[in-house]
């Protein structure tokens, strides 16, 4: 029997759907309150269906709202596939008039497609494609719009087999008709449906390719610009998938994105025409660019990183530094690797994302400006010599322009050539320095800024000069001392690009450069601190954590740079954002001053650990009390980075903060669901196993089964945390007698270290099974065969540390306690391992000769024979006196 409403629960339903969208919070609460007693009902679901698909005579934005409470709603339905009602009549809402009204049930068909997929919901597809193929232009510009976001979100899922046929075999010849329609609307969703199939490669998409080229062409000049738009991003995944069915157009597709980029109206198909040459630029086609195309495709950059006319009446040139910023503006930093931490991950340092340092001078958000200078920056490095000729004439003739946004686009430029031209730019060095430290008195705000950014590109020739005492040795002064003075400009983004310059500076100096210098920097810091507001603050945090990284301070020095920086964390409350960056800021500080921040360290430490508890007891009482607001995941992880810079700094002296209330708490993160929280804590373990290991003694159980839990269940979202976890267990290994668990942990390690995981999680594998054969080298050694291969390719060609010397010397108990299993090639692979170790230290190089002389008695008169297949065997012998 099919499903009726009830008329007076659709009423009251539109009228709680309408009160949603009233402009008072209260009424707006109260309604929101309503739809969850709603809920209750067992068909609510249905009723919001049949307001948004047949309810013609409501009001659209009521109908759109009890679509969007639909879909939100279905996320959490777990019998979706249960209702034929919602199955069967959910594509009425394509055929409605209404353009909001079709949009959102496209959105609503995406979701439960999504979480029904083709074999729960085979009706799904077919209807789509009729209505796209045989419907009335609405119906079509709706479907097909269904179709495009469920090609975004799951084309994966249709280049899957089902009942014999994969759904996007029949998909992509009916998309390649629809790009012909007289709809622009349907021509623009189809071709973006197709475009999602590109990446994928798949049999089903290539065979049709030539067809689906020759339409590319033909939709080059489409009046429309989401079509254009397509096209651009079309040409720019078939570039990246199959460059060699563009190879014999690709001088026309050239040709056609700079005539995008200069004649184009809409930004947007701009951008995508520019987006196709950024791609080429890292492409294998980039160095065979002819000269004539470069000298195309080069002025049309350019230009393009001008500021428009709009642009310039955008900006906003009066000063700022007194306007607070909106709390949008902060956002969470990361701490930089250490290197006594040369094998853990802080959160987030496995991002591919540039450092903000390269972000400042190409404006705000990815726009034409900054894709052209990106582009120049990946030509220059593929082709620093032929870029550099054909722009320097123009960049010459424009920052010498009266007119400012040429001058400013044309620093910006140099900049942008800097890392890859650097060695044919050197000789326009020595006169655009100097004009360069002038401009940085500019009274254009944007040009003092890109002015900055453009120094700091250069600061590692400035700096090296410097040092070896070149011929412009002196320009280091005056340039770093302009840039200092921007610092505390009047504006902001003037103080951000120079702040960050500074830091670029300290980071490319020799110590010895920077050091007569610290005082006249910390004095700027300190007057930083009182100008900068919150987003600036949070560049100034960077910039400290460099020069304290880089340069051994005075004591004297060290209180004036603390002190402003104690002050923020006494005045910011608990729960205030504007703590992640310092917090983060202050654990690399405590690191690297060590015991010149043990006055603060007893205040940070205890606080650090208030934050923490509440956070974990709010979390905690959340989930039985959803009312109950959680604090972000960032309060715990900066926290727990605090402690570990502290334990970091103060090694062993951090056993008198620490006590078995942060152990407790410790543990309760590792129990927590987001990966960051767990890599942070990771982490502090295995610096408290290297300073403090008898605290962790106590707690030995619950580390092993959470670390083992961790390897066994990792996935790729999750690397970092594995990697931390391995890490932790290898310091503690090194301490602490893992006897107990060595029977699950020999498995775990074995398969891990055999797994498809990244180098450095491989190398940590690698190294903790050899601290665990230290103490108990029989439990791995039974083992050999099953990893000795993936052991060697681990750690041949790592750095030569402390934790590779311990892992060799366990791994050669290992070898000395079951010979028999490293044998044939292995063996030889093991002794070149050896033979590539370059400076063992004693205790090491004791192990070795110790081994070679066991395998020597071992193969008797096979030794010499063997010796002679081992690269440099010979000279492996000789200098262990075998």
């Amino acid at each position: 029997m099919s499903w009726v409403p009830s008329p007076e629960v659709v009423s009251q339903l539109k009228q709680v759907l309408a009160a949603t969208l009233s402009a008072s919070a209260q009424v707006r609460h109260q309604a929101t309150e309503a739809l969850s007693q709603g809920k209750q009902l067992d068909d609510f679901t249905n009723y919001l269906l049949f307001i948004l698909v047949e309810e013609s005579d409501t009001p659209a934005e009521i109908r759109a709202a009890s679509g969007v409470t639909l879909k939100n709603d279905l996320r959490r339905d777990f019998h979706l596939g249960d209702n034929e009602y919602l199955l069967s009549n959910v594509f009425k809402g394509l055929l409605a008039q209404n353009t909001l009204v079709r949009n959102i049930t496209g959105n609503v068909i995406t979701t439960i497609f999504a979480a029904l997929g083709v074999k729960q919901w085979p009706n799904a597809l077919p209807q789509l494609l009729e209505l796209a193929q045989n419907g009335d232009v609405l119906a079509q510009e709706g479907a097909t719009g269904a179709l495009a976001k469920i090609c975004e979100d799951s084309s994966h899922i249709l280049d899957t087999e089902y009942n014999g046929q994969r759904p996007l075999d029949f998909m992509v010849p009916q998309f390649i008709q629809l790009t012909a329609s007289s709809s622009p609307k349907v021509r623009a969703n189809a071709l973006f449906s197709l475009n999602q199939f590109v990446p994928l490669q798949t049999q089903g998409f290539l065979v049709h390719l030539d067809d689906f080229l020759g339409r590319l062409f033909q939709l080059a000049t489409d009046e429309d610009k989401d079509v254009r738009k397509n096209v651009c991003s079309a040409f720019i995944g078939i570039l990246e998938t199959r460059p060699d069915k563009l190879t014999p157009h690709l001088e026309g597709v050239i040709n056609y994105s700079l005539h995008s980029i200069e004649n184009e109206t809409e930004e947007e198909v701009q951008l995508e025409a520019c987006e196709f040459l950024f791609s080429l630029a890292g492409s294998d086609f980039a160095e065979r660019l002819s000269t004539d195309l470069l000298s195309k495709i080069l002025p049309v950059l350019l230009k393009s990183m001008v500021y428009s006319e709009m642009d310039i009446l955008l900006l906003d040139t009066n000063d700022d530094a007194d306007d607070e910023d909106k709390e949008e503006d902060i956002k969470p930093t990361n701490v930089k690797s250490r290197t006594a931490q040369s094998h853990t991950l802080k959160a987030d340092d496995d991002d591919d994302d540039e450092d903000d340092d390269d972000d400042i001078g190409f404006g705000v958000g990815w726009n034409l400006r900054k894709c052209s200078a990106a582009t120049l920056d990946i030509l220059a490095s593929a082709l620093p010599q032929q870029v550099l000729q054909i722009s320097l004439p123009i960049l010459k003739e424009n920052i010498a322009s009266d007119h400012w946004p040429l001058r400013e686009a044309a620093i910006l430029a140099f900049g942008a050539v800097a890392e890859g031209g650097i060695e044919f730019a050197s000789q326009q060095l020595p006169a655009l320095v100097p004009f360069l430290v002038e401009r940085l008195g500019d009274s254009e705000p944007s040009v003092r800024q890109i002015t900055c950014w453009t120094l700091g590109r250069y600061s590692s020739w400035i700096c090296s000069e410097a040092h070896k005492g070149g011929a412009y040795s002196n320009y280091f002064p005056p340039t770093f001392h302009a840039i200092i003075t921007c610092a505390l400009d009047k504006k902001k983004i003037v103080q951000e690009s120079a702040c960050s310059s500074v830091a670029q500076f300290i980071d490319s100096a020799d110590q010895s450069l920077i050091q007569p210098i610290s005082s006249q920097l910390i004095e700027m810091f300190r007057n930083c601190f009182v100008l900068y507001k919150k987003k600036n603050m949070v560049i100034l945090y960077d910039a400290v954590q460099t020069l304290v990284e880089r340069v051994e301070l005075e004591p004297a020095q060290i209180s004036a740079l603390l002190e402003p920086l104690v002050h923020k964390w006494e005045i910011l409350p608990d729960d205030d954002k504007e703590l992640w960056p310092l917090m983060e800021c202050l654990s690399s500080v405590a690191a690297s001053m060590g015991e010149g921040f043990a006055p603060f360290a007893v205040q940070v430490y205890q606080r650090s650990v208030r934050i923490l508890s509440q956070c974990i007891e709010l979390d905690q009482k959340s989930l039985t009390d959803p009312s109950i607001h959680t604090p972000e995941k960032d309060f715990i992880i900066t926290s727990l980075d605090l402690i570990d810079g502290l334990c970091q700094g103060l090694c062993e002296m951090s056993g008198g903060l620490m006590d078995d209330t942060l152990m407790k708490l410790v543990l309760e993160t590792l129990k927590d669901t987001n990966d960051d929280v767990r890599q942070s804590a990771y982490a502090l373990l295995g610096d408290m196993a290297m300073y403090l290991s008898p605290m962790l003694q106590n707690w030995l159980d619950e580390i092993v089964e959470f670390s083992i839990q961790e390897i066994v269940t990792r996935t790729y979202d999750s690397f970092a945390v594995c990697n931390n976890a391995t890490w932790s267990l290898g310091e503690i290994a090194l301490r602490l007698d893992l006897t107990n668990h060595l029977e699950k942990l020999v498995g775990v390690l074995i398969d891990l270290l055999n797994s498809q995981s990244s180098s450095t999680v491989l190398e940590n594998a690698a190294i903790t099974i050899g601290r665990l054969g230290m103490r108990h080298p029989e439990f791995f050694g039974v083992h050999l065969p099953e990893f000795a291969e993936q052991w060697i390719l681990a750690m041949t060609y790592m750095e030569e540390n402390e934790e590779k010397e311990t892992a060799f010397q366990g791994m050669c108990l290992i070898v000395l306690s079951n010979p028999a299993g490293l044998s044939g090639e292995m063996l030889v692979r093991f002794f070149e391992c050896m033979a590539m170790y370059s400076q063992p230290g004693q205790a090491l190089g004791e192990s070795f000769h110790k081994l070679m002389l066991g395998y020597k008695s071992l193969l008797a008169q096979d030794w010499e024979r063997f010796i002679v297949t081992v690269t440099d065997g010979q000279s492996l012998v000789q200098r262990y006196g075998v």
